[in-house]
């Protein structure tokens, strides 16, 4: 995606540029022929081109209103998998028992208040503050991470943690953030990761298994590598595990908290299949190469509409009007896919490392990667 302060003249020139040196050089050989040569029959009424100019423009309008639609909603649905992501991460971090042997179900205690989030939230006096950094899910205009900032914290008191403590006896724990975090509740949160790193590839036609790999043990690797759709066979993967693990949870209280996991996963394979139909169904053909066909027509007719009225100055006119109309012809051409890992793609990659960095954060882990940031103006 372009982010920059200023367009990059590279990809400028990359869209329009040699289309452009084209169209001048063909208003050159008119106004040569029609001055030297005196071929004054090539000058033509400028009422066609003018009619001709509005109905290109208006076509022009019409296609990139419709892949600029696309555009977002592919944008609107990476923005659903970073809120389900977290959804479903918090909710494996609180719904899954934290001891099998010890779970009842009778599960209703309070959680104790062992952890860092929890022992802020009965804090009361601000004292200090602790250094943050950015996950790269807020950015500026320009697409930049915003930076550290200090959070405020307060001292811990005693008497205000004792609110949140609950006796032991008789009561099964709920696992809390940084609290009581089984093997099966992290690998799960992992496998969250590696499944939107997984989409990401899945849907740029890259080989997702340097990316999920090490998000997965071996083994599991080596299954998925037989599926020919790594991100589905991920969030059955996941599944299976959850009926795993809740189905030694005793009652109705599994089937309750199934449940709950298994909307946050019909909502994963949602937001995978409504990509998929955006991906594999472009805008129609006709819709593209009609006002393509119809611009480069009108470019063409351009200097033998004006070259009466402009002489010497028709190329640098063709010129102008060209780079204007090809430019709108190509951001129209690229934005209508936004999957394909170009200029005007989806930041699918910097996405995946500010759910990484969510979710890995959730965990309790403290050694996290940076968010990533624009690279020539340019954030992937």
């Amino acid at each position: 995606m372009i982010v920059g302060k200023t367009p990059s003249w590279r990809i400028v020139l990359k869209y329009t540029g040699r289309p452009v040196a084209v169209h001048v050089l063909v208003a050159t050989a008119v106004v040569i022929a029609y001055s030297e040569f005196e071929l004054t029959f090539l000058a033509v009424p400028a009422l066609p081109v003018t009619v001709l100019a509005a109905t290109v423009g208006i076509l022009l309008t019409f296609r990139n209103n419709s892949a600029y639609d696309r555009w977002w909603e592919a944008r609107t649905l990476w923005g659903s998998l970073v809120n389900t992501s977290r959804t479903f991460s918090r909710q494996v971090l609180t719904f899954l028992p934290g001891s099998l042997s010890n779970e009842t179900s009778a599960v209703s205690s309070v959680p104790r208040a062992a952890s860092r989030l929890l022992r802020t939230a009965v804090e009361t006096s601000p004292h200090g503050g602790t250094l943050g950094v950015s996950d790269g899910a807020v950015r500026d205009r320009f697409g930049k991470a915003r930076g550290a900032f200090i959070a405020p914290h307060a001292p811990t008191s005693e008497a205000a943690l004792g609110v949140l403590q609950a006796p032991r006896e008789g009561r099964a724990d709920i696992p809390v953030l940084f609290e009581s975090i089984t093997a099966d509740a992290r690998e799960l949160v992992y496998a969250q990761i590696g499944f939107v790193n997984a989409l990401r590839c899945h849907l740029r036609r890259q080989d997702p298994f340097p990316s999920i790999q090490p998000f997965f043990h071996p083994s599991v690797v080596e299954a998925l590598r037989e599926e020919q759709n790594v991100p589905t066979a991920i969030v059955v993967w996941m599944s299976a595990r959850l009926r795993r693990v809740l189905s030694e949870v005793p009652g109705v209280e599994s089937m309750l908290r199934l449940t709950i996991l298994n909307n946050s996963l019909t909502d994963l394979m949602n937001i995978l299949g409504a990509c998929e139909r955006i991906k594999n169904t472009p805008i129609p053909r006709q819709y593209d190469v009609l006002p393509h066909a119809m611009v480069r027509a009108y470019l063409v007719l351009l200097p033998l509409g004006v070259v009466s009225d402009l002489g010497l100055l028709t190329p640098f006119v063709t010129a102008v009007i060209a780079f204007l109309f090809i430019a709108m012809d190509a951001v129209g051409r690229d934005v209508e896919t936004p999957f394909e890992n170009s200029y005007s793609d989806i930041p699918m990659t910097a996405l995946c490392r500010t759910i990484e960095i969510n979710l890995r954060q959730m965990l309790g882990e403290t050694e996290l990667p940076p968010p990533l940031q624009p690279e020539d103006g340019l954030l992937y």
